[in-house]
């Protein structure tokens, strides 16, 4: 179970693209939208999570806003692959370690040959932004749509994303703050 809750978190970091301006629009005013909303942390005295409040950032510098929309559009790439459990679409958005890229792929291969997920990015706030790094701060859930032993969830984490050698915003780590059942 301890594997499974690991591949689990990888899989839950995902994220939809649009090349739409259509669907750019729509996520731009959702990300408006979500600009002040603050994801509900259930131990906010957890050192992991105090004071985040305090570290979102408010305003961008017009670097800082383009690298933003990149980053944006990434986790999205990332959310509807899983979705669509696109195992080559989800590898394309993670800054995987080629020697762990098999097990990477093994636990996504058993989570989508086992369950089938509904994944929704709830909030994201960003908490830095750099030129090779940026942190954010999500909340999202996982509800079954079918597959027998999964309990639905809302997780609240952290992606670290950074630039890979080809330039590309990749998310290359989520630390997982909490996750509780819905």
């Amino acid at each position: 179970m301890k594997y499974f809750s690991a591949g689990l978190a990888i899989l839950i970091a995902f994220i939809i693209v649009s090349c739409e301006n259509e669907k750019e629009n729509a996520l731009n005013k959702e990300i408006q939208k979500r600009k002040n909303q603050v994801p509900q942390l259930d131990n906010p005295t957890n050192p992991a999570v105090e004071n985040l409040n305090s570290k979102i950032m408010t305003e961008f510098t017009p670097e800082q806003k383009l690298i933003k929309d990149k980053v944006t559009a990434v986790i999205y790439e990332n959310l509807e692959a899983t979705q669509a459990e696109d195992i080559e679409g989800i590898l394309e958005t993670i800054h995987y370690d080629e020697n762990k890229k098999s097990s990477t792929v093994n636990g996504m291969k058993y989570i989508f040959e086992n369950y089938d997920l509904e994944y929704k990015l709830e909030n994201i706030q960003f908490l830095s932004i750099t030129e090779n790094e940026v942190k954010v701060l999500y909340q999202q859930t996982t509800k079954s749509i079918s597959g027998e032993g999964f309990m639905n969830t809302r997780t609240v984490g952290i992606h670290t994303v950074k630039r890979s050698k080809d330039g590309k915003w990749r998310i290359y780590k989520t630390e997982n703050i909490s996750t509780n059942p819905l």
